[in-house]
């Protein structure tokens, strides 16, 4: 028969191996939910960092749009770097026009309104007692105006991580008729 010494050594013996045993099981489980942690840290930094990037190239999109207002034609716009700040933080964007006009569409006279200050200047070449129909609406001809498509870029790139992002927008701008697609 054993005594109870030799089984109280047994389960000390048992005991430390158990230990170690649940040792172990912690500490896999604990270098698991900081590799997952910092993990979804990531996740969560590059997902504000693409909203914060979309936010800053569409501000850039914007003041390249502003400065075509301003001078009526794209084609005077350059590549240029707008500093756009958000939460803080100052993201350069670099913007341009791609390239040259990509469509040019007629605009009739029909879709004119001459409240709109737009459409004013459209009417300078219309002889009225010609462009109005029995109806008393403006014929389907030519307006001296028409609209021309251009598709602008906008980038930015993360200091910290070399992530960057790249927007292109399509903008429609009201021309003379006399100005082509270059």
């Amino acid at each position: 028969m054993k005594t109870s010494a030799q089984t109280l050594k047994r389960q000390r013996g048992a005991t430390l191996i158990i230990s170690m045993i649940m040792l172990m099981v912690i500490t896999l489980l604990v270098v698991y939910s900081v590799r997952s942690g910092n993990t979804n840290l990531r996740i969560a930094g590059n997902m504000q960092f693409q909203a914060e990037a979309f936010a800053a190239t569409e501000s850039g999109i914007e003041k390249i749009i502003e400065q075509v207002r301003v001078t009526d034609l794209i084609s005077t716009i350059t590549t240029q770097t707008i500093p756009v700040t958000l939460n803080g933080l100052t993201y350069n964007v670099v913007t341009a026009p791609l390239g040259s006009c990509m469509m040019e569409v007629a605009v009739l006279n029909q879709d004119l309104k001459p409240t709109v200050p737009e459409d004013v200047p459209c009417f300078e070449s219309i002889d009225q007692d010609r462009a109005l129909t029995s109806t008393g609406k403006l014929a389907q001809t030519l307006s001296a105006c028409k609209n021309q498509l251009w598709e602008v870029s906008a980038s930015v790139t993360e200091n910290l991580s070399g992530a960057s992002m790249t927007q292109v927008q399509g903008l429609t701008i009201r021309v003379p008729a006399t100005v082509s697609c270059s």
